[in-house]
């Protein structure tokens, strides 16, 4: 069976870093797998070249949703969503750069077994199937710039019991800053990065979460389950009409059973860092 597929990326600048990730992105996955590039303020530069390169690739569809707005990266992925037409999107951190086949390969399994959301690893790479939409809800936009929104969406992913699986990456793709990147963007803002260094998204997260997380000072990983923390603040719907438009066209396609032999799942760590 062939599955409707869409990789989104969210991106500001650094054209040679995100044109690495399409490229081999294009290489490494099957042409019927869509591509949506959503913008977050690049230079008109940047656009302009990026458009020079997407028309380069063949028997692809692409579309660039430009931007004059600094958009969050919960803001970002839910256009991501909005705006493609498939079932299934894939999230892509824009300096992931792929190796091989196998991080498709393994989500088309994942697929097929009737797993919602996949992630490889972390949130570089990772999926949702659209029809948890309207019972998990968009990812929050009161989140600012900066980290855990994506943990906030695991935590509530399993609140809802999505069916919900980490897999290991497996050499596929590498997505790291180097030691002298990520010091400084520990300590202050770093031109066209996510913010690492504030306060705004831990104290929100407090907020919303009660827990004995004692938050992110020593770069421990925030709770990722339902279980570790108790609701304080109750979801909001940004896009209801969406909701509504999501459930309408996805919420009467058929539920998959579980039945791939030999997944592990992976116990996710309060330990475990998810640097972006």
């Amino acid at each position: 069976m062939v599955h409707t597929i869409t990789l989104v990326w969210s991106f500001r600048n650094r054209f040679d870093i995100f044109k690495k990730s399409i490229l081999t992105a294009d290489k490494t996955c099957p042409k019927y797998v869509n591509f949506c590039l959503v913008d977050g303020a690049s230079d008109e530069s940047t656009i302009r070249k990026l458009r020079i390169f997407c028309n380069s690739i063949k028997n692809r569809k692409i579309r660039i949703c430009e931007s004059a707005y600094r958009s969050t990266v919960s803001e970002a992925w839910n256009l991501g969503i909005m705006l493609s037409d498939s079932r299934y999107v894939v999230f892509i951190s824009s300096d992931v750069e792929f190796k091989n086949r196998q991080w498709i390969k393994d989500l088309l399994r994942m697929i097929d077994a009737g797993y919602e959301y996949v992630l490889i690893d972390n949130h570089a790479v990772f999926m949702i199937d659209k029809r948890i939409i309207p019972r998990l809800g968009w990812l929050d936009e009161r989140f600012e710039l900066g980290p855990h929104f994506d943990t906030d969406y695991m935590i509530r992913a399993s609140e809802e019991k999505v069916r919900f699986i980490i897999l290991k990456n497996r050499n596929s793709y590498t997505h790291y800053d180097s030691p002298k990147m990520t010091a400084a963007r520990r300590k202050g803002e770093v031109k066209d990065r996510l913010p690492m260094h504030g306060s705004a998204n831990e104290n929100y997260f407090k907020l919303k979460w009660q827990s004995s997380w004692p938050g992110w000072k020593d770069r421990i990983h925030p709770p990722g389950n339902i279980k570790e923390v108790k609701r304080i603040l109750a979801e909001i719907d940004p896009h209801p009409f969406f909701t509504k438009k999501i459930n309408k066209i996805h919420g009467n396609e058929s539920m998959k059973k579980i039945t791939l032999a030999g997944v592990k799942r992976i116990p996710i760590k309060i330990s475990q860092r998810l640097d972006k």
